[in-house]
């Protein structure tokens, strides 16, 4: 091990470096969204795009350094060991963990102190490990669920060595695994998710242990303790959405649980419904309805008022615009349990079509509001995402659901935002220069917004192609974690899981969205179809290949030109850009669209224009006529 290159005092300078480059990071994020000139917001965005530069810059050498360590784990040693735990279990704000990199750390950490049988380390290791593997499974990455409840299930392996800990904060990891064994686990969705009747044997094991005399003795007075229990009974109810297809034994056990903590609540908050937990209230009518004691209808009809009276509520008694956690979650999930439970109702389409608009028009409005109000946090910004792709599903024409898209998801979410319009801007130009020059190729595209009944004038085309620009990475939203926090190369497994991106929307390309699922699916895919991904995706005889093939060029000469957003890589000059489109034409690129660049000196002017200078100035264009706009 290099020890003259490294040792645990440089490893908390290289934490301590890391969380101060997003410390300055999002405060530059925050001065962006409040500057009031031309001017500032340029300033600002140019200052940010050089502070995330310096941190690749600076993360590729440090990084390096802890590889060195990392990679040696066989002589990891005690000061080390040490120093990589203190700095790690002290990067609690997922904001500013490199999730990914945590997860390879951790490994090492827990081999380490396995190995040393050093269990008061061993076991906040395990936990901390296990919470990353979740994150990542956020993240699409399914192998890393069956990962996380091996580590939970290495926890309560040490559930016998309880009364010679120490540390209630250790002992308390315990319930931990037990709260993400009962509450998390189950809701993840993958091919291995557990079912939930799993999830209720590991809730009746963690009542049964903590009634246990070995418990009692030590912790049966704890405040601490008996707070971490409630909590699990509290959450176990987070599988209330997926209730209906459990087991007979699971609803019964559903239906006390949360009749007990509902009553709990309204004890705790005399009766005052309005302060109680959002997950309660929805719950306790989830409950009601599977006893037969009430209906969906009348379940619907409860909390539509109770989410007017309650929103009532809150503005009287807080003014100011506010995070509050509690307050948002009643926001976001009052509309979406109202939604699915519309789904349940087989009468009164109308009345139920009504509601369900009524309710995306409040939850948008909502998420507007916030942005309005200058309130800006990874939980919006995650909530927003998963909010977009699953009440884009609801809407009924595809105007709607295009719109719905661009306002919501395109125009708010700035992973996607900048880089959208000018993907968009640039297909326009390479549109009209195919239909100046060789508008045959554009016939199939016709034929199919003709064959989806929409209108395929040439204007039309051109629309539709823009909007294929503005779509084609909505999949990046689903894994935003590692392209929008992580300033280094990215791992292999990373690379695999930004690969998936256009495979994570499928299930909302149907219907009048449908159009969009060969687009894309296939930008990212090479014009012979010999390399690119999916693997799996062949676009030969697609009718809309051309539009892959635009949007291939787009994404290229983008990329490889942004001297703002990429931090990662050095920007290139347009004509170097163009030198490579020719020598792969062919292969990688639709030799008719190369050579349109070169028949068309208007076209190469135009795009030069528009990618190789003053880019700052196209993205501020976009911010003020397009973010948080109506659609266009």
């Amino acid at each position: 091990m290099k020890k003259n290159r490294l040792n645990p005092a440089l490893i908390g300078a290289v934490y301590g470096s890391y969380r101060n480059q997003h410390r300055i990071i999002n405060e530059l994020n925050n001065r962006l969204s409040t500057a009031s000139s031309e001017e500032e917001w340029i300033s600002i965005y140019k200052e940010r795009s050089e502070t995330m530069r310096v941190a690749f810059d600076v993360n590729i050498e440090t990084w390096s350094l802890l590889n060195e360590v990392l990679s040696e784990k066989d002589k990891l040693d005690y000061d080390y060991a040490e120093a990589f735990f203190h700095e790690d279990m002290n990067s609690n704000h997922e904001n500013e963990t490199d999730v990914f990199f945590s997860c390879r750390l951790l490994n090492v950490l827990a081999d380490y102190y396995r190995e040393h049988e050093d269990v008061l380390r061993l076991l906040p290791v395990l936990n901390k490990l296990a919470q990353k593997y979740v994150s990542t499974c956020t993240m699409h990455v399914d192998e890393n669920y069956v990962k996380a409840l091996d580590c939970y299930r290495e926890i309560l392996s040490y559930k016998k060595n309880y009364n010679l800990i120490p540390n209630i904060s250790v002992r308390k990891i315990f319930f931990e695994a037990y709260y993400y064994l009962c509450c998390i686990m189950p809701i993840i969705e993958t091919e291995n998710t557990m079912p939930l009747s799993q999830s209720l044997d590991y809730l009746l094991d963690v009542l049964s242990f903590y009634n246990s005399s070995m418990v009692q003795k030590i912790d049966g007075t704890s405040e601490d303790i008996r707070r971490s229990i409630n909590s699990i009974k509290e959450n176990w109810l987070f599988i209330e959405y997926k209730i209906d297809s459990a087991d007979s034994e699971t609803k019964s056990a559903f239906v006390k649980v949360a009749q007990d903590v509902y009553n709990d609540s309204m004890k705790r908050y005399n009766g005052d419904i309005n302060l109680m937990p959002v997950s309660t209230v929805i719950s306790y009518q989830h409950a009601l309805i599977l006893e037969g004691s009430t209906s969906y209808i009348d379940a619907v009809n409860y909390m539509v008022d109770y989410y007017y009276s309650r929103r009532d509520f809150y503005n009287r008694t807080h003014p100011e615009p506010v995070l509050d956690e509690d307050e948002f979650y009643f926001e976001t999930k009052i509309p979406v349990a109202l939604i699915k439970w519309l789904d349940k109702i087989d009468i009164l389409s109308d009345m139920r079509t009504s509601l369900r608009y009524r309710l995306l028009d409040e939850l948008n409005g909502y998420y507007s509001s916030l942005s309005q109000k200058g309130v800006f946090s990874h939980l919006i910004y995650e909530s927003a995402c998963q909010w977009c792709f699953f009440a884009v599903k609801y809407y009924l024409g595809y105007r709607e659901k295009e719109n719905f898209l661009i306002t919501m998801l395109i125009n708010r979410q700035p992973q996607t935002f900048f880089n959208a319009y000018l993907n968009a801007d640039l297909a326009v130009l390479i549109t009209e220069a195919l239909y100046k020059h060789i508008p045959i190729l554009l016939g199939a595209v016709e034929n199919c917004l003709k064959a989806y009944g929409r209108p395929n004038s040439k204007e039309d085309v051109v629309d539709f192609i823009r909007k294929c620009a503005l779509f084609h990475d909505i999949g990046i939203n689903l894994v935003g974690k590692i392209e929008g926090i992580q300033y280094r190369t990215l791992f292999d497994q990373e690379m695999e899981v930004i690969k998936l991106h256009p495979m994570l929307v499928t299930d909302i390309l149907e219907g009048g969205l449908g159009i969009y699922r060969d687009p894309i699916m296939g930008h990212h895919k090479y014009y012979d179809q010999s390399a690119g991904y999916p693997e799996d995706i062949d676009m030969t005889n697609s009718p809309l290949r051309i539009v892959c093939d635009i949007l291939a060029i787009c994404d290229t000469l983008n990329s490889a030109t942004d001297y703002l957003g990429r931090t990662y890589k050095q920007p290139k000059d347009f004509s170097i850009v163009l030198s490579e489109l020719i020598t792969l034409s062919g292969t990688r690129y639709n030799t008719n669209l190369v050579n349109l660049f070169l028949d068309d000196m208007d076209l190469s002017c135009n795009v030069d224009a528009l990618i190789s200078s003053n880019r700052e100035k196209k993205y501020y264009e976009y911010f003020v006529n397009y973010f948080e706009k109506p659609a266009k």
